[in-house]
């Protein structure tokens, strides 16, 4: 079986769900290829939508979750319109990669597959993974086989919206499979350079770290006692690099782009993040109690809801209210132990496997 996974180059997690889906299709001796969504409209085209996303998300958060309200409210066309001129390329690359089905990880994608599958008749098995904590815009003007959400407390939401409950499977997330892995807190410590003796607060605002880190990170180590190791991981931001590197000493660790984030998750004792859906899902996955912070309104907002209300996280308004819950957490007797078994039960089993698994064995 050959299938082809369509992601987008709009942030790391789209990419991460895909890399994800890829290793379970490999261990069930699926074919499999990832493509990014936009190149089938041109490579121009993807550069161009990435760099606004990640332009907005960093410099302009209140005007991207201003766009996302709006599109919840209306039919996003800009988006049908863009997705629309990708549908040729899409089904001639499907035609020439004899792919058997194909798993959306993008709204961008499900709907270029649905022009696709319109325009051309074209009936091959599809299907749609979720990877944010809320239906998103688009998702239920998608003519998808099967759609894979997050939770089955969202199962009203997806309806509401208007996916039908019988295409729906509340499978969870999927993250790779190295954050269901539960590595030794002092041997991901040492690998790491990290002090054994200290409580380790991990600080990470997704892949293109946003959130006005370099603003705000050094009130945490000003605010918090000096027992407690903070680790700044400041993703592809080169700029919050360069401006957190002078303040670096053995207490303030920081660090830019790195892929050992499952180690980093295990070495901490709590996480403070953006209620991103990938970055949330491989923190549950490691049980790490974790602190949120809603920087960039929009889908994330919804997360940071959802999560909030179920008691897997605990959320702030503001940094000062974050450092004072993360002095709670980290000094308080029992409060760690406490978050992290709220966690437990949140997830019913490993997502990436049990999507992967129905898509192999489906059948028209």
């Amino acid at each position: 079986m050959r299938i082809l996974i369509l992601s987008a180059n709009t942030g790391g997690g789209h990419n991460s769900t895909a890399a994800a889906l890829g290793e379970q299709l490999e261990k069930l001796g699926a074919e499999h290829q990832t493509a990014d969504t936009l190149s089938f409209i041109s490579e121009k085209v993807s550069k161009f939508i990435s760099w606004g996303h990640t332009y907005l998300y960093r410099k302009l958060p209140l005007l991207f979750g201003w766009g996302y309200r709006y599109e919840e409210k209306h039919p996003p066309k800009f988006i049908y319109e863009q997705c629309n001129k990708g549908v040729d390329s899409l089904y001639q690359f499907l035609l020439e990669g004899k792919f058997d089905a194909v798993i959306c990880v993008h709204v961008f994608s499900s709907m270029m597959m649905t022009g696709v599958r319109e325009k051309y008749e074209y009936n091959i098995p599809s299907f749609f993974v979720s990877t944010d904590y809320t239906c998103h815009p688009g998702v239920s003007e998608s003519k998808m086989d099967g759609f894979f959400i997050p939770h089955a407390m969202l199962c009203g939401e997806f309806v509401r919206s208007g996916v039908k409950a019988d295409k729906m499977h509340p499978t969870g997330i999927p993250v790779r499979h190295e954050f269901y892995l539960q590595m030794d807190k002092t041997e991901a410590r040492e690998k790491l350079g990290l002090p054994l003796d200290q409580k380790v607060l991990v600080v990470s605002f997704g892949s293109m770290g946003c959130g006005q880190l370099e603003k705000h990170a050094t009130y945490l180590a000003e605010h918090l006692g000096e027992d407690i190791c903070i680790v700044v991981l400041c993703g592809t931001n080169q700029k919050t690099y360069e401006t957190l590197l002078p303040c670096a000493n053995e207490r303030f660790r920081v660090i830019s782009f790195t892929k050992e984030m499952a180690v980093y998750m295990s070495a901490a004792d709590a996480y403070i993040t953006k209620p991103g859906g990938l970055t949330t899902t491989e923190a549950i996955a490691k049980r790490l109690p974790m602190l949120l912070m809603d920087a960039v309104p929009g889908c994330e907002t919804r997360n940071f809801q959802f999560l909030t209300s179920m008691g897997v996280a605990r959320g702030a308004k503001n940094w000062k209210q974050l450092t004072e819950l993360a002095n709670e957490l980290l000094t308080k007797e029992g409060a760690l132990a406490e978050q992290a078994a709220k966690m437990e039960g949140f997830s019913k089993g490993i997502a990436a496997e049990e999507i992967c698994k129905y898509v192999v064995g489906h059948r028209k």
